[in-house]
C-alpha cells in the first residue's frame, strides 16, 4: 500500500491517486462476500455509494482525466487498493489473536523490512540535510501515522465487519481535506464542505449497517 501508493504519485495528481486508492471498500466489500459471508445489504451499499460520491466530488473538481502516460499510476494506485483490500478480509478470516500493539509492530516491521532493504540498494539518503522539521515529520509519520494509525486500525477490524472498516477509511481523505485547508490555505468552499458532510454521512451510515 505504502511503496505503490508513494509511487503512483509519480505519475498521477494527488486527488486522482487518492481517488483510485480508496476504492478499496468497494474491492473489501466484493471480497468480504465470498471470503466471510458478509453479504452486503441495502444500507451498506447506499453507504459506500454516499461515501464514494462526496470523495469523488471533493476530489474530482477538475475532472479525471486517464491517459497512456498515467497508466503506470493508476495501476499502482489501483494494485495498492486492491492489495490492502485482500489484507483486510484476510486479517479478518486468520486473525493474529495478537494483542493491537503486538500486531501492529510485527506487521509493520515485516512490512517495512524489503522496502528498506530495496530502498537502501538503490538510493543514498542524505539524513544530514535534514532539517528540524524534517525530522519531526519523520517521528510524526512513524510513531503517529504508522504506530498510532496501525494499532487503531487492527482494532477496528477486530470489532467490525471488514467492509464496514473498510468503508470507515473513506474518513481518512476528508481529515486530509480539512487538515490542508488549515494548514496550507487550501481553498474549502460551501460545496466542498457539503461533499465531505455527504462523506461522512456515508461513513456513518455504513457503521449502522
Amino acid at each position: 500500500w505504502m511503496t505503490l501508493m508513494g509511487l503512483a504519485l509519480l505519475w498521477l495528481p494527488a486527488s486522482e491517486a487518492v481517488l483510485i486508492a480508496y476504492t478499496l471498500p468497494i474491492w473489501a466489500s466484493l471480497l468480504a462476500w465470498p471470503v466471510l459471508g458478509e453479504r452486503p445489504n441495502l444500507l451498506r451499499v447506499i453507504s459506500l455509494l454516499m461515501a464514494f460520491a462526496g470523495l469523488a466530488a471533493i476530489l474530482g473538481g477538475n475532472g479525471f482525466a486517464a491517459s497512456v502516460e498515467k497508466l503506470p499510476g493508476m495501476l499502482m494506485a489501483l494494485g495498492g487498493s486492491i492489495g490492502f483490500a485482500i489484507g483486510t478480509v484476510l486479517t479478518k478470516k486468520y486473525p493474529l489473536h495478537l494483542p493491537p500493539f503486538s500486531a501492529a509492530a510485527w506487521q509493520i516491521g515485516l512490512g517495512s523490512l524489503p522496502v528498506a532493504i530495496i530502498g537502501l540498494g538503490f538510493e543514498h539518503a542524505d539524513v544530514g540535510k535534514l532539517s528540524s522539521l524534517g525530522w519531526i515529520l519523520i517521528f510524526y509519520c512513524t510513531v503517529v501515522q504508522f504506530c498510532v494509525g496501525y494499532v487503531c486500525w487492527f482494532a477496528a477490524l477486530a470489532r467490525l465487519p471488514a467492509s464496514i472498516a473498510a468503508i470507515g477509511t473513506m474518513a481518512v481523505p476528508v481529515i486530509g481535506v480539512v487538515a490542508s485547508a488549515i494548514a496550507l490555505h487550501e481553498p474549502l468552499g460551501p460545496g466542498q464542505i457539503a461533499a465531505l458532510v455527504f462523506t461522512l454521512s456515508g461513513v456513518v451510515l455504513a457503521t449502522r449497517s
